[in-house]
């Protein structure tokens, strides 16, 4: 039920929510700069993103208000209706760059598939309070189940970077909760010569494989499937330490590699690439500081939950937080394969930022409400 008393405030974490505010802020002013909206007179996903921020943090406020453990009593209606939403998407969605991923009316499009990962944290976290041994055969096997479903329904469209996070966020979850060791180690193992078998059957996409393939060596193919990690990495490297003199040099320059005639979607997967060559190195780090930041003390939060939970919960998030930065800015400097995740509420794109800024409510649900309440 939702729960005003101003008592629950004193433990809303206000250092979290300005980090997250300035990176959205920092987010937008990039996004503009990726479409040369200046030159362009292109100001449609400038606006939209600023559209969506707005809606996204009216959901935040109803979000902090509900208390989480009965947000986590209807994690079953969450699955199933998130589980629906992908079947309408293979049935009905629109494919974009090769993807059916998206479910459209008119001009306005959401991805199920971003929460999905919500929908899994919340569910992981509530079956793993009401177990006492995580390392049990049965437990595992309904864990499996209940995250294979929305995995392959995810692999259908297909998403290879979300079943990523989500692989990922089922680790960390289960890891702080005390998964034995050596459910990780034979899977590793399996999946160690599985690989190589599946890549001589062609059961890996071509263009993965070719992603993969550029990765491991940068100067196979630069004008063709490496070039967006090429030029990214150029971008990256011409930022200089200091950021530019002004806020108007930034956005008056479009003979920049990152300006939006050079890297192709440098508003969303190489938006890291577009911030860093603006901002230069000391902007980039104060970025990677501020990530740091919410993820530090979302895992202060995580520590004095009140409940089991509420300490999955957070736990869940700031992996997929974490994850998707990591990711992210390592395919931008060539750390890692190139994967199509944004970057948190910095890449354009609006079921992103809704689902992440709903994570952030989350963790400061838990916050909030880290001790009982006396009326």
């Amino acid at each position: 039920m939702i729960n005003i008393n101003k008592k629950l405030f004193r433990y809303f974490d206000l250092n979290i929510f300005i980090s997250m505010i300035i990176i959205c802020f920092l987010g937008i002013s990039t996004i503009f700069f990726a479409n040369n909206a200046l030159e362009t007179g292109n100001y449609r996903n400038t606006v939209a993103q600023i559209i969506i921020l707005i809606v996204s943090l009216i959901v935040f406020c109803f979000v902090i208000l509900i208390d989480y453990t009965t947000i986590g009593s209807y994690y079953k209606f969450i699955y199933v209706a998130t589980n629906l939403l992908i079947v309408a998407v293979l049935l009905f969605g629109k494919e974009v760059n090769g993807a059916k991923a998206w479910l459209g009316v008119g001009p306005f499009g959401i991805q199920p598939s971003e929460f999905a990962k919500l929908s899994i944290i919340i569910g992981l976290a509530k079956i793993l309070e009401e177990v006492d041994e995580v390392n049990k055969f049965d437990v595992l096997k309904r864990i499996f189940i209940y995250v294979i479903i929305p995995m392959g329904l995810i692999q259908l469209q297909p998403d290879l970077g979300t079943n990523m996070i989500i692989a990922v966020i089922v680790l960390g979850i289960l890891f702080v909760a005390g998964l034995d060791l050596k459910f990780i180690y034979i899977p590793a193992s399996i999946m160690a010569v599985f690989i190589p078998i599946a890549w001589k059957l062609d059961l890996i996409a071509k263009h993965q494989k070719h992603r993969i393939l550029v990765f491991l060596n940068p100067e196979l193919d630069k004008l063709g499937i490496g070039y967006n990690a090429a030029m990214a990495k150029l971008a990256i490297a011409s930022g200089k330490f200091f950021p530019k003199n002004s806020l108007a040099d930034i956005f008056r320059s479009n003979t920049e590699l990152s300006s939006g005639k050079f890297i192709p979607e440098a508003h969303t997967d190489f938006i890291f690439a577009v911030f860093a060559e603006n901002w230069g190195f000391l902007g980039s780090i104060i970025l990677l500081l501020l990530y740091f930041n919410i993820l530090y003390r979302a895992i202060k939060i995580s520590k004095v939950a009140k409940d089991k939970f509420g300490q999955y919960l957070v736990v869940g998030i700031v992996t997929m937080i974490g994850f998707q930065v990591f990711q992210n800015i390592g395919m931008d400097i060539g750390l890692m394969p190139i994967t199509g995740i944004p970057l948190p509420f910095m890449s354009y794109g609006g079921t992103s930022l809704l689902t992440n800024v709903i994570a952030i409510g989350l963790i400061i649900n838990v916050s909030m409400r880290r001790k009982k309440i006396n009326f």
